[in-house]
């Protein structure tokens, strides 16, 4: 579960994050549907206060004074984990869970100079996934073992993984532009 630490300031962009809480607004609707697809990943690279018990466990990009700087690997970790027991607690259909689509910039990240300037995909042999690209995914494919073995004992929910990753790191070009917007000429 999610909110916005100050929901009355629109330029703040730290949220609090309930890593052991269900979010209500989907999971109330899951029994409803007969496909769901989890796809998550890039969001966890905000600013973010960690919550469990009700109670601060930490923070990342936060700098809150007293409270434990926690990497994104822990939040994530633990949010995936809250949201396929979600799934297996709530939903009898058919669910997937969409790997992670790694960040494509060249020449440094999209905040420090990097762009998309590609125009043809990679080949497989050009690229590979590293760092915290491979470690999402890392994380994606042990807790999807850990629910896979859980629904086991399930009648009736199907969990399967869509690997995307790989293919989506071969790809030109997502962002039309430098900061992912079209830039137009004044």
């Amino acid at each position: 579960k999610t909110t916005k630490a100050d929901p009355t300031d629109p330029e703040c962009n730290l949220f609090n994050l309930y890593l052991d809480e269900y979010d209500t607004k989907w999971t109330s609707q899951i029994n409803q549907l007969d496909y769901l697809v989890i796809s998550s990943g890039h969001w966890f690279y905000r600013p973010v206060i960690f919550y469990e018990n009700e109670t601060i466990s930490g923070c990342q990009y936060c700098a809150l004074p007293n409270t434990t700087q926690l990497p994104l690997y822990y939040g994530y970790t633990k949010a995936l984990r809250t949201s396929l027991r979600a799934i297996l607690e709530n939903f009898k259909g058919l669910a997937f869970l969409r790997s992670f689509s790694p960040q494509h910039f060249e020449g440094g990240p999209w905040d420090k100079g990097g762009d998309c300037v590609r125009t043809r995909p990679y080949r497989r042999n050009e690229t590979i996934p590293e760092g915290a690209d491979l470690k999402i995914h890392d994380i994606q494919v042990e807790e999807f073992r850990a629910a896979e073995e859980e629904m086991k004992k399930k009648q009736g929910l199907r969990l399967r993984l869509m690997d995307t990753t790989q293919a989506m790191l071969l790809r030109p070009d997502g962002h039309p532009g430098r900061y992912g917007h079209l830039q137009t000429a004044a």
